[in-house]
């Protein structure tokens, strides 16, 4: 019976030296119009066998209003990884309570309309680690609904249109909302940033994936 089961293993002890972190960082601290984030540049050592060990873990759509697949990841997983943000974020920070997950999309990507209106992370977590693993322009843009910056200060009504699903497209801003920042995308670095600030994604898709490892604690 056991030829006729094939299983994809991964190497924990592999695992590990892959996502090992760069020792030397150096952590930036970001202050623009609403908020503040930190950023920093090369976090991984090996980002190339990162990328390709992670890219291992199955995929499942993301849902209407997620744009593409996410892949879910254990604590465990990500050992290497969520103790480096345990050490950025403070001796109080526990690495086992982050709970993380892949954002993964392509040209063309469907999702139900308005998705692409901005959101908050208030139910995930108070902090997000958004770690970059492809080279493609955009990022993460953050907004203000009528002069608030996040989700203490007003909670703007969904405008999702359900059953009807469309190309995914980028969000300017309306007479609501206000595009005020861009966390742009750069391969290997990690931004750091609070989940309650009203953000979307603002993809700009080539022939390759758009992919980032999201980690929510708090």
């Amino acid at each position: 019976m056991l030829n006729k089961i094939k299983f994809d293993f991964v190497d924990r002890e592999e695992l590990y030296h892959n996502l090992e972190v760069n020792e030397s960082l150096e952590t930036q601290l970001v202050k623009c119009e609403g908020f503040s984030y930190y950023l920093i540049d090369n976090f991984l050592k090996r980002p190339d066998k990162a990328t390709e060990t992670l890219k291992m873990y199955p995929a499942l759509n993301g849902g209407v209003t997620t744009p593409g697949a996410r892949q879910n990841f254990t604590p465990m997983d990500l050992v290497p990884i969520l103790k480096a943000y345990g050490k950025i974020l403070g001796d109080k920070v526990d690495p086992t309570k982050f709970l993380t997950c892949s954002n993964i999309s392509w040209k063309g990507v469907q999702v139900m309309e308005n998705s692409w209106y901005p959101h908050s992370d208030s139910n995930k977590g108070d902090v997000v680690c958004n770690l970059w693993l492809c080279e493609c322009d955009g990022g993460t843009s953050f907004y203000k609904y009528k002069k608030k910056y996040t989700a203490l200060d007003i909670k703007p009504p969904r405008k999702l249109v359900p059953n009807k699903l469309v190309d995914w497209k980028n969000f300017d801003g309306d007479d609501d909302w206000t595009l005020y920042h861009t966390i742009p995308t750069k391969y290997n670095s990690l931004a750091i940033y609070n989940g309650k600030c009203f953000h979307s994604p603002y993809a700009i898709h080539n022939d390759d994936y758009r992919y980032a490892l999201i980690s929510f604690y708090g």
